[in-house]
């Protein structure tokens, strides 16, 4: 068995241990290849649009949210400070991407919506990324890209 140590993380000793610590270690992988500047650079250019991580994060959120957000509620689900969000919107906003429309429950605040182009945007960069992905996996055999899709699905939903 492992032993603790005065952070009290234990040291690997246990296959469990091993296998946890590869998971990590493959997720870690995972994150820095998926926020390297280059790569998100190369997915811009495949989709034909001019938007930087933060950006992208903005518009992905806006078209998966069932409704209008705040844009207080929007930097809470970014996980963000508003005066950041509040930058971002702003640069979208005179790039036609997003619009803010008043908010019918508080007048002092605004709802923020995709515009069409904000939609074909962010579209097409997850289209990019999806296929960036695609050519990942090209060489996995079906049962193996189905099987890693619905254990990613159920890490993702723990």
């Amino acid at each position: 068995m492992g032993s603790a140590t005065k952070t009290g993380i234990t040291s690997l000793g246990t296959s469990a241990d091993t296998t946890t610590a590869e998971i990590d270690a493959a997720l870690l992988s995972v994150a820095r290849v998926m926020t390297q500047v280059r790569v998100h650079a190369k997915l811009r250019a495949r989709a034909g649009v001019d938007i930087d991580r933060a950006g992208a994060a903005v518009l992905y959120k806006l078209l998966v949210e069932p409704e209008s957000p705040r844009l207080c509620d929007l930097a809470e689900r970014l996980g963000i400070d508003s005066p950041a969000v509040t930058r971002k919107v702003q640069q979208l906003e005179q790039l036609g991407l997003v619009v803010r429309s008043a908010d019918p429950e508080d007048g002092r605040a605004s709802r923020l919506l995709l515009t069409r182009d904000g939609k074909k945007s962010i579209e097409r960069l997850l289209a990019a990324r999806r296929h960036w992905l695609e050519e990942r996996l090209a060489q996995w055999p079906t049962a193996d890209r189905t099987e890693f899709a619905r254990l990613l699905q159920l890490f993702a939903s723990t």
